[in-house]
């Protein structure tokens, strides 16, 4: 007979995932054992295997959710009604706060994805693309008349600098996050819509 999802089953599912990117982050996945996160989040092993019967289904939700999550807060940016600069500021603020707000998974999405087995990876690389495709959109509205060709490479850099903020980034020195979020977004901004096909 199937066990009955508990009444806080998302929430002790959120514990494990948030004990398990620090232990990820902090160990690199291959070394991290997963009698550490249950030791971390307070679980027993058994209780562990409930939730996510492998390390690779960890780690895979992990990676899910929080991609998820990240594809949702661009979409909201961009459906707004704001103009094109105004929403890649909108983008900027929020890949960078859904990111800050999970930096230990979104170090873990950067670095651990290839651990996974091929049918776990290909999921996740679908959502990699929806969140470039959103953002490539979001690029060919602005400066419209580039080649077809350079939308990918201008994504990517962008993405790339917004990606690499989690790594050196501290939300308490001099650069707040807002004026940091102005500052990434100017300077994108200036350098892109200059660009001439």
């Amino acid at each position: 007979m199937p066990r009955i999802r508990s009444d806080d089953y998302e929430t002790k599912a959120q514990a494990i995932m948030d004990a398990a990117a620090a232990i990820f982050a902090k160990e690199g996945y291959p070394a991290a054992k997963m009698q550490d996160v249950a030791k971390a989040c307070g679980a027993t092993k058994s209780m562990l295997y409930h939730y996510f019967p492998t390390k690779d289904d960890l780690l895979f939700a992990m990676l899910q959710e929080h991609l998820q999550r990240l594809i949702g807060a661009m979409e909201e940016a961009l459906a707004s009604k704001a103009s094109g600069r105004e929403r890649l500021q909108m983008v900027v603020e929020a890949y960078t706060q859904k990111s800050a707000q999970s930096r230990r998974r979104h170090m873990v999405a950067m670095n651990d994805v290839k651990f996974l087995p091929k049918a776990k990876q290909t999921p996740l690389i679908n959502l990699q693309r929806q969140l470039t495709e959103l953002v490539a959109r979001l690029l060919h509205e602005l400066n419209p008349d580039l080649p077809e060709a350079v939308y990918k490479p201008y994504t990517m850099m962008l993405l790339g600098m917004l990606n690499w903020t989690d790594f050196w980034y501290k939300p308490s020195g001099e650069v707040k996050p807002q004026e940091l979020c102005d500052r990434l977004s100017r300077l994108f901004l200036k350098g892109f819509l200059a660009e001439k096909a």
